[in-house]
């Protein structure tokens, strides 16, 4: 997809500030017509109990839903928080307000304490104690 949008753009002539998609007379797309397109999109590709969930109803869940993911299957360095906010057309702060929960570190609560225990865990000492050499 973003090849094709890569090659059109080109083709275009198009500049950072202009649509890629607009109307014939050049105008933006109206909300209605975008939301016409997006509701034709989903349901020729996905299913009913996809259609039904908030990702299908919502063109911004969808994106949302993909933001989320990139910033949670990652390392959270600021590089990488600067990288998607920018590819998601936002500033790093508002992007840290928006999905701030997919940036907290684990609470106390969520440490998993059973796994801990049992990595830090001595290991079993022998019911018998052992001779051991005593010194002069």
């Amino acid at each position: 997809m973003a090849a094709i949008l890569t090659e059109e753009t080109i083709r275009r002539d198009l500049h950072p500030e202009d649509a890629i998609f607009a109307l014939d007379d050049g105008r933006p797309l109206t909300a209605e017509v975008y939301r016409k397109v997006w509701r034709q999109a989903t349901a020729a590709v996905l299913q009913a109990h996809e259609l039904d969930s908030p990702r299908g109803r919502h063109v911004s869940a969808l994106r949302d839903a993909r933001i989320a993911a990139w910033l949670k299957n990652s390392d959270q360095t600021a590089a990488h928080v600067l990288a998607v906010a920018e590819c998601a057309g936002m500033s790093a702060p508002r992007l840290a307000e928006r999905f701030a929960y997919c940036l907290r570190k684990p609470t106390g609560d969520e440490i998993p304490w059973d796994r801990l225990e049992a990595a830090l865990a001595l290991p079993d000492l022998p019911s018998q104690p052992t001779s051991t050499a005593r010194r002069p």
